[in-house]
């Protein structure tokens, strides 16, 4: 008997009555391809297989255009898919699953499963050089939407003998440049949720730097905070800043090693969401 096939239709893409002619080689296969969907398109996957997508609002309302059982992964925090959360109350019933981080929809959908929003930036952690010569870090963005970006700006602008870097600052072409050497690093999530943690994170701690860490408060649940410098204000981030330093990392480095351990099971949540999926048959 074929295993069920697992694919995942790219962020961007919506789905509908034309969904159903696009090339199987454009989708993510994050559990491996069966041979028998080696060529085709999307009207090939049979109502045994699964098609993951990314929240788009026709499709709150549309036919699906594809006979597999298709579940949704909504990992934008609240404060960017409120709408289709809030859709998805009363539209939980039209998908297999529904993959989200969102506390209270896992409470209000029988049907949703918990998935962390993150996967790592640094694929390649395991190969890279971390010896570490430099303190802190902190990476940012322009953006100044949400309160965890605004409050990226406003650490940058208070603090001093920061390294900073991304879009916002000195941009680089790989992630690990902002990581990999430094001691420390200031990880602000976008918001504060529970269960919601990102690449930020996750991406620190793949390169042994310490989070210095706003963001999920119960991130106890998924992490040895012992190897994470926790905070919850302006404040906060600029007196560990203050303390950083090469003893403060030795006595840590246990810990971080542990919490790396946990930050690779997180490290890409497309493959998670296919496994859960898989482990139903």
């Amino acid at each position: 008997m074929d295993e069920p096939a697992i694919a995942v239709l790219p962020y961007g893409n919506g789905i509908g009555r034309r969904v159903a002619a696009l090339p199987l080689n454009m989708l993510h296969w994050p559990v491996g391809r069966p041979a028998r969907m080696s060529s085709g398109t999307l009207a090939d996957l049979g109502p045994k297989d699964h098609l993951l997508v990314y929240p788009k609002t026709s499709m709150h309302m549309r036919p699906f255009g594809v006979a597999a059982q298709v579940s949704v992964m909504v990992v934008e925090p609240r404060a960017i898919h409120a709408r289709h959360l809030r859709l998805l109350r009363w539209t939980h019933r039209r998908y297999h699953r529904i993959f989200t981080h969102d506390d209270r929809l896992l409470r209000s959908a029988p049907n949703a499963r918990f998935l962390a929003a993150a996967r790592t930036w640094v694929p390649e952690w395991d190969t890279l050089d971390l010896s570490k010569t430099e303190d802190v870090s902190l990476i940012a963005s322009n953006r100044r939407d949400l309160e965890g970006h605004k409050l990226r700006h406003a650490v940058a602008e208070a603090t001093q003998g920061v390294t900073l870097m991304g879009r916002g600052y000195a941009p680089f072409e790989h992630k690990h440049e902002g990581l990999a050497q430094f001691r420390f690093s200031v990880v602000i999530e976008n918001m504060r949720a529970q269960g919601y943690f990102s690449e930020k994170l996750v991406d620190a701690l793949l390169c042994e730097t310490v989070p210095i860490y706003w963001g999920a408060p119960d991130v106890g649940k998924y992490f040895d905070t012992d190897g994470l410098i926790i905070c919850s204000s302006k404040d906060e981030i600029l007196t560990a800043i203050a303390r950083a330093d090469a003893d403060l990392y030795d006595a840590m480095r246990p810990a971080v090693l542990r919490a790396k351990v946990q930050a690779a099971r997180w490290a890409d949540y497309e493959l998670a969401a296919a496994q859960m999926l898989r482990d139903e048959h």
